[in-house]
């Protein structure tokens, strides 16, 4: 072997380095890349037990519908179709009530529940499947919730302002859609249900049990929307 044909396969091997560092660096960037997730949702805590008097029809719990909140994700994608991701949500309802309709007479309700803040902690995996800038997407969930709640309750004919806070189970699953915007943004839209078993709150006043949460598994249903970036 000549120097000459040395030289000129050196000179090959080192224009063929940098693309054979290329080759090996893009199937491992399709297989796993992060990504972050972001977005609103509704839910409706269906947790909130209807507190009002034998007699009372003048009011009506207005914590128990669908609320707005909010909602982030970060994890992993594999395979363009496995994600797995840690979200953390917030929702914080509250609702003004006439404390004249509190109390032990007719027409009055015993405990009227002021306000509820909800934090889930969940750890989602999630399954895309389409062709095309559409696809669908089914996946599962499990975690935590810190669930406060404030209400006013009559005390010893007295008016008083009263909260507690627990940490309860969540586990579910959830579906939607996925229209994607070039290779890194993407908009999905889907619904989720959460199982959950709430609670019985204690008040901070003479630390007796107040029933404003159905103590039994229920439901929470969730529709949400959010822009992911994928990188």
């Amino acid at each position: 072997m000549t120097a000459k044909t040395m030289k000129n396969k050196t000179i090959l091997s080192a224009r063929l380095l940098p693309l054979l560092f290329i080759a090996l660096a893009v199937p491992a960037r399709a297989v796993v890349s992060p990504f972050i997730r972001a977005g609103v949702d509704y839910s409706k805590p269906n947790a909130i037990k209807e507190s009002r008097g034998v007699n009372s029809n003048n009011w009506k719990d207005k914590l128990d519908g669908w609320k707005p909140g909010c909602f982030a994700e970060v994890g992993v994608t594999f395979r363009d179709s496995h994600t797995i991701g840690l979200e953390a949500g917030y929702m914080k309802i509250s609702d003004s009530v006439d404390e004249a309709l509190i109390g032990a007479g007719a027409g009055q309700t015993p405990v009227a529940i002021t306000e509820k803040i909800q934090i889930p902690i969940l750890l989602n995996y999630r399954l895309s499947f389409g062709l095309g800038p559409v696809g669908l997407y089914l996946g599962a969930s499990a975690g935590m919730m810190s669930d406060k709640a404030g209400w006013k309750a009559d005390v010893n004919n007295a008016i008083k302002n009263c909260k507690d806070s627990n940490w309860i189970g969540l586990y579910g699953a959830t579906a939607g859609v996925i229209i994607k915007l070039g290779k890194t943004w993407a908009i999905d839209a889907g619904a989720r249900a959460l199982a959950s078993k709430e609670k019985t709150f204690s008040d901070n006043v003479d630390n007796e049990p107040v029933g404003i949460g159905k103590n039994k598994l229920y439901w929470r249903p969730n529709v949400r929307l959010a822009l992911s970036c994928r990188w």
